[in-house]
């Protein structure tokens, strides 16, 4: 008898909460739909996309990726990469900075080799949300270092958006 007690109390009160909620549902949701959905229509928001590709011909070696644009903001919310190598050799660091010798504002998280459908080449990849600003005339340069010499190809994606000023 005490358990079918139980039962009714706590159905009564799911019911009860369900009704609370439904009632503030609609509103509720609209505010949350808001707060999580960018405006991505919004003519001062312009989607930015960049890629490097390059060999590596010494241990370490830097790209330029962009130049922030005066008026602009840039906001990377993206990074992920590929590289491949000889076996035997490893990628050990990448990371993104402004300017090109300053300090590291990301570094970036690199994942142990696999093996390559081709058998002469082992893959590293990886790919990481990031939240980086950058300001107009800033520079955003890309780092990658390896073990050893050998063959080496560093490909770098980084994606986010412009803010107009």
């Amino acid at each position: 008898m005490d358990r079918w007690k139980t039962l009714l109390w706590t159905s009564l009160a799911a019911l009860a909460v369900a009704a609370v909620v439904g009632s503030l549902g609609p509103a509720a949701m609209a505010q949350v739909r808001a707060a999580l959905v960018r405006d991505a229509d919004n003519p001062a928001l312009q989607p930015f996309r960049a890629n490097a590709d390059f060999s590596l011909t010494a241990i370490n070696e830097q790209r330029l990726l962009v130049t922030v644009p005066a008026g602009k903001r840039l906001v990377i919310e993206h990074v992920s990469y590929y590289a491949y190598t000889q076996p035997g050799i490893q990628f050990v660091f990448a990371g993104l900075r402004s300017p090109q010798f300053g300090t590291f504002w990301q570094s970036i998280q690199i994942n142990p080799p696999h093996a390559s459908a081709d058998s002469g080449f082992v893959i590293q990849d990886g790919s990481q949300p990031v939240r980086l600003y950058f300001e107009p005339g800033e520079e955003v340069w890309v780092s990658a270092s390896t073990s050893a010499g050998g063959i080496r190809q560093f490909n770098i994606h980084i994606s986010g958006y412009y803010v107009t000023l």
